[in-house]
């Protein structure tokens, strides 16, 4: 297909145009849609070939300009200065007109009603459309419905009216919104709190998607913002009391330490619902953000795509708040953005808000992003933008309710750039003067815009000047009832009670339910041609499960089979993402089967009966942060669901690390947010190298406290199956990091019994099976070296010596291991026995522990790699040289 979008039409390429109608006139397919949609409404086969371009030909050149350059001349920035008047771009010679030609009698090609006007008044009704106070970028995005649909919406004015009811509102709003920033700012002058001075038509936008989302089907909106406009939201849109949020400014504030440690005000979530002028009531959602500021885009996406999987797209309105900076230069955006229309991930378009305070901390726009609007990544990903400003509020909320309707009809993303200023520094001790001090002096002057648009309503009649100083008085008043209220009696934050991680729960399955299960996820459907590997495969697996009940056979994938297709069965969603986890990295799960003559996809574990529990699993885009994010957006909507992320190689947690940090480990503790998320992070040092050797347990060990994760290293594929359905069936929320194998996966020691599946539940430390009687020395572990210690052990014929497996790292169940040491009474010799070097893995972590629980029967020490930069060595012989320096130090 020839791609050639219609913004080169201009007289100058007259010739280029010629080829294009002669392929169009042979295939329409054959041209870009934009043309295809230019040739499909007008006849031009008289009117190209002269040499001159017809009067039609140049006039729709013209409206194509103003539709894709229009917005360069919008006057959307109240800070700018001087209005532009002219660009290159929609020159008058570009069209092949000339000054001389503006009273021309010329054709409107249907922009405006008449046929025929004068080119001026054409020019004329194109600027005032496209060239006002609101900028339009939506052309040229592959979208040709899209494009008429928006089209048909705001030519030839952009007007679309308001009651004066639908004013007022906006006014009351406006009153709110900056109101409330000015009694903070006096009665608690220099405290921290992200004004939205300059920015307040923020207020009115957000109240406006909620009245026209409840007209449009929209039944709970999501929202994820960084800090500036934050307590706003909190207070005029969601309703958190001022009372409540004046105590937070106050220095006697203090959350219960016992429950939670807290967060900073403007950091807080909260959960309402809100009412419509419709009187509908919608649920709305602000989500918890720590200080990086875009680190909650994929958090709303996986909350408002699990709130999806129980309405639809089109109830749940996922928005996305960015500040200018953070929009043009986090890259988390992009990876939130490609997730957009991916069948895992999608949810039905995103309506993102840009705060465009024009200026990032200290930084100019000009020293902080390569592109001209900080929106520009919107393009893309075939998303239209507004620009707006924030000087016009009615302008700002007629395109609140136009994208809202878009995103509605579309299903796509939709960028509002509010365009405004920011009246104070980065926050309110910051003196902005010392960087930006002719920036300054211009805002300084600036009239606030609530009184600007005050003085426009009562210029129309709308309000008078009485009813005006009514409102204003009133709100003051009310604020300053609040504040005294609030003085006498501090409102107090409800807590989540604080839960234990380690709770016991049944997890054994019948060997009846097992065997019906694999028989079902191991049946190929008829007519499916399965890859021959994989046919023999099934039947490999099936046989694990149908031989002798107490031999040992099942293997790791199939232990992991067994739990998801047993955690189905219990009628328990589960979804599974990460990069190939289809096929499983190491090709061990085969989760999805394609046919080898046609490429149908067949889910096994989709198939097991009917009213069975979702089963979804999703290759991901190569992304780990936003990845990850989605996901504990997800749990944390979907609590009743298995929620797995996988990462590739243990060591891609890197990726994600701020997700890692700021919501999955402690969000709980921050937030009284809980997630169930599992983290499934493949470990071991098998001589690969440093980059796919460590899922750096060493991390999530200092990570963890306050009994906030579960932190697991299985040894076997029966504690795999106890640990998952543990983790699908507890009725405590905990995340689960879950450290897997790589090479054991096909170790002929790596099986379990089908009756360690049938009976008994996952164990948090695994005596040693075959113990001698009375040893003399006691090795404690954790995951794969445990195989490397007991062949050794056999290689070496040693005889006093024992193994025990810490399975469970965190919560360590102390009580179980004081047991278990007393057992061994006659001990000389205790070790820590790691394969990751002394400053990584477990050691530092479970030293203290293990001295505690030792009670000064023996010395503890250690055996394994001396400390080390790198997490594993680099070559192979290196490793195998380490391994058995590691063995020699433990059975010395």
């Amino acid at each position: 297909m020839t791609w050639m979008p219609f913004s080169t039409a201009s007289f100058s390429n007259l010739p280029l145009m010629e080829t294009l109608y002669q392929q169009y006139l042979k295939d329409p397919a054959s041209v870009d849609s934009s043309w295809r949609a230019f040739f499909d409404g007008f006849e031009f086969g008289g009117k190209i070939g002269g040499g001159e371009a017809g009067p039609e030909l140049k006039v729709y050149a013209l409206i194509e300009g103003y539709r894709t350059y229009g917005h360069l001349l919008a006057d959307f920035n109240p800070i700018a200065g001087k209005k532009k008047t002219d660009v290159p771009e929609l020159a008058l010679q570009h069209f092949g007109f000339s000054p001389k030609d503006l009273g021309q009698t010329v054709p409107t090609c249907g922009f405006l009603k008449e046929k025929e006007v004068p080119l001026q008044t054409l020019i004329d009704a194109l600027k005032k459309t496209y060239c006002n106070r609101i900028g339009i970028e939506y052309m040229g995005l592959g979208n040709p419905q899209m494009e008429a649909w928006l089209q048909k919406k705001i030519e030839p004015h952009f007007d679309l009216p308001l009651t004066k009811e639908e004013k007022l509102s906006i006014f009351d709003s406006m009153n709110k919104a900056e109101l409330f920033e000015a009694f903070i700012h006096i009665k608690y002058t220099g405290q921290t709190r992200f004004s939205l001075e300059g920015c307040e038509t923020f207020i009115p936008v957000i109240s406006s998607l909620v009245d026209t989302g409840a007209l449009l089907g929209v039944s709970g909106i999501i929202l994820g913002m960084a800090h500036r406009g934050r307590l706003n939201v909190l207070a005029n849109i969601l309703g958190k009391s001022y009372g409540q949020i004046f105590n937070e400014f106050e220095a006697h504030y203090e959350p219960d330490v016992e429950e939670a440690s807290g967060d900073v005000k403007y950091h807080k979530g909260f959960a309402g619902t809100v009412t419509a002028r419709s009187s509908k009531s919608l649920n709305f959602v602000l989500t918890p953000n720590p200080s990086h500021l875009e680190a909650v885009d994929p958090v709303v996406e996986g909350q408002a795509r699990a709130e999806q999987q129980r309405k639809s797209s089109k109830e749940i309105l996922p928005v996305l708040v960015h500040g200018d900076a953070a929009l043009a230069g986090q890259g988390v955006i992009y990876e939130t953005l490609q997730l957009c229309k991916l069948r895992g991930y999608r949810t039905g378009g995103t309506l993102h808000i840009v705060i465009n305070n024009q200026i990032g901390f200290t930084t100019l726009p000009q020293d902080s992003r390569s592109t001209l609007y900080c929106t520009d990544i919107a393009k893309g990903f075939g998303a239209p933008v507004f620009h707006v400003n924030a000087e016009d509020p009615q302008g700002c909320v007629q395109v609140a309710k136009l994208a809202l309707e878009l995103r509605q009809e579309f299903g796509c993303d939709v960028f509002i750039d509010l365009c405004g200023y920011r009246k104070y520094g980065h926050n309110e001790g910051d003196e902005p003067m010392f960087t930006q001090p002719l920036e300054y002096q211009l805002i300084k002057n600036k009239k606030s815009i609530r009184e600007i648009y005050r003085d426009q309503l009562i210029e129309q009649g709308v309000i008078t000047q009485a009813e005006a100083q009514g409102a204003e008085a009133q709100f003051k008043e009310s604020l300053h009832k609040e504040l005294e209220s609030q003085k006498s009696q501090p409102p107090k934050e409800e807590k989540l009670a604080p839960q234990e991680a380690r709770a016991p729960v049944e997890t054994k399955v019948s060997a009846e339910t097992l065997l019906s299960l694999a028989r079902e996820f191991s049946t190929v459907p008829s007519g499916f041609n399965v890859h021959p590997k994989i046919q023999r495969h099934l039947g490999e697996r099936l046989a694990m499960v149908t031989s002798d009940p107490n031999k040992p056979t099942i293997d790791w994938g199939m232990g992991e089979h067994l739990a998801f297709a047993s955690i189905l069965n219990d009628h328990i969603h589960i979804r599974l993402s990460g990069q190939d986890t289809r096929r499983g990295t190491f090709s061990h799960r085969h989760a999805m089967w394609v046919d080898q003559v046609n490429a149908a996809k067949y889910f096994p574990l989709s198939h097991l009966k009917q009213g069975q529990g979702l089963f979804d699993v999703f290759n991901s885009p190569l992304s780990e942060y936003a990845v990850l994010g989605f996901e504990f957006g997800y749990s944390l909507m979907y609590p009743e669901a298995l929620i797995i992320w996988e990462a590739q190689y243990g060591d891609f947690d890197n990726g994600a690390q701020i997700i890692i940090d700021q919501f999955l480990t402690s969000s709980e503790q921050k937030w009284s947010h809980r997630s169930s998320l599992t983290l499934m992070l493949p470990h071991g040092y098998e001589g690969a190298g440093p980059e796919h050797s460590s899922g750096r347990i060493e991390r999530f060990l200092q990570l963890a406290g306050n009994d906030n994760i579960r932190i697991v290293n299985c040894t076997n594929p029966a504690q795999l199956f106890h640990v998952l359905r543990r983790q699908a069936l507890s009725p405590i929320k905990k995340p689960l990091i879950l450290f897997t194998p790589k090479a054991l996966l096909r170790h002929p020691l790596f099986v379990s019994p089908l009756s360690a599946f049938t009976s008994g539940t996952f164990q948090e430390i695994l005596d040693d099976p075959s113990a001698p009687p009375q040893p003399k020395k006691l090795l404690l572990c954790s995951g794969k070296v445990y195989y490397d210690l007991i062949a050794e052990r056999e290689k070496r014929k040693v005889e006093t010596l024992a193994v025990v497996r810490i399975e469970q790292l965190y919560p360590l169940n102390m009580e179980r291991l004081v047991e278990l040491l007393k057992k061994y009474t006659g001990i000389e010799q205790c070790l820590w026995v790691q394969e990751e070097h002394s400053n990584m893995g477990a050691w530092e972590y479970i030293r203290p522990l293990l001295t505690e629980a030792l009670q000064g029967k023996c010395p503890l020490n250690y055996a394994g790699r001396e400390r080390s930069a790198s997490p594993a060595a680099g070559t192979h012989a290196l490793h195998k040289k380490q391994l058995a320096a590691l063995m020699e130090d433990a059975f010395k």
